[in-house]
């Protein structure tokens, strides 16, 4: 006799929604297409932007950096902008390559999984829904809340699978968000190098803290709301 638990098991990980291959591309191409304009955009600022360019914004006041107790003189606000735009652009240049190289991977490891699944099952994973959640949090980016749909596209895709819904709508808020967090590690870099420059190391201790701490509270909150929405989607599967 066949138990129905093992039963209902086998069915849970081969029931789940058919997602097309060419979605694969689409998420893999939209990925690669969000690297190279982080590339192309750290490229931009660390090699083609220059001290000139900088001097120039600085006197023109276009450029200023404000402490609390007083005005940086042009110098020091050069020194500034200057540590902060190198490792701004060394950042996106970082996290650009960093997503074209998961791009290839991912749709590499995805041709592999359709491969070896047999027609009619899903080759869809844990993995994969939580990736197509994040591309749908990044896609849908200016609606405010977008990690709870991203969640909950993670949330449908997984139901059938496995069933940890919230757990995939969570990771797919923390992928989300992964590249602006990686990028604004080297901006935070480079607000400690320039000030820690111009003698001002005090600022750039508090200021590294500061950032840190809208970090956690950033990953956290949009993690939470991917939660959110991986839960919601669940129960609509269930409907």
């Amino acid at each position: 006799m066949v138990d129905s638990g093992t039963t209902a098991e086998a069915n849970r990980s081969t029931a789940g929604p058919r997602i097309p291959e060419f979605v694969d591309w689409i998420v893999g191409t939209l990925i690669a297409l969000m690297g190279g304009a982080f590339a192309v955009g750290g490229s931009v600022l660390a090699f083609l932007v220059d001290r000139d360019a900088l001097e120039a914004g600085v006197e023109s006041g276009e450029i200023t950096v404000v402490v609390v107790d007083r005005d940086l003189t042009e110098a020091e606000t050069l020194e500034v902008a200057e540590a902060v735009m190198s490792w701004t652009g060394w950042g996106l240049l970082v996290t650009g390559i960093a997503l074209l190289l998961f791009a290839v991977g991912y749709v590499a490891a995805r041709r592999r999984a359709h491969g070896r699944t047999p027609d009619g099952e899903s080759a869809g994973s844990f993995r994969s829904a939580a990736v197509l959640g994040a591309v749908t949090t990044g896609v849908l980016s200016f609606l405010p809340f977008s990690p709870v749909i991203g969640g909950g596209v993670a949330g449908y895709l997984e139901h059938s699978a496995s069933g940890r819904t919230a757990s995939v709508g969570a990771l797919s808020g923390f992928l989300s968000i992964v590249p602006v967090i990686l990028v604004l590690v080297f901006v935070t870099v480079g607000l400690y190098a320039g000030f820690a420059t111009i003698g001002y190391s005090g600022v750039g201790v508090v200021v590294v803290a500061a950032m840190l701490f809208a970090f956690l509270f950033t990953t956290a909150f949009v993690t939470g709301l991917g939660a959110l929405g991986g839960f919601a989607g669940g129960r609509l599967a269930d409907r």
